[in-house]
């Protein structure tokens, strides 16, 4: 599965936008891809490991349903070549 990372979050992903990980599923995509990048992870996800807010994911074009990702939920399928997109919300004015 291919992962695309938006906006700031590159920075924390040494600047790649785009990473390939082994995966099953999404909660196994963002497992992996936060562990090769750490500080990622902080920015990421919450204290609880699940996706912040601020985040939404999108696999193949599709919203994945918050609460479908990190723990315990039903993990939501995915194999190559699915993409899985991590947007940012962008505030301010």
């Amino acid at each position: 599965m291919k992962i695309v990372l938006s906006g700031a979050l590159v920075r924390f992903a040494d600047y790649t936008k785009e990473v390939e990980v082994e995966a099953t599923t999404v909660t196994e995509g963002l497992e992996f891809l936060t562990a090769r990048y750490p500080d990622l992870k902080t920015v990421l996800l919450d204290g609880d490991g699940r996706v912040r807010r601020t985040h939404q994911l999108f696999l193949n074009g599709e919203q994945v349903e918050r609460g479908a990702y990190p723990l315990g939920a039903a993990p939501v399928s995915c194999a190559n070549p699915d993409t899985l997109f991590v947007l940012t919300a962008v505030a301010g004015g």
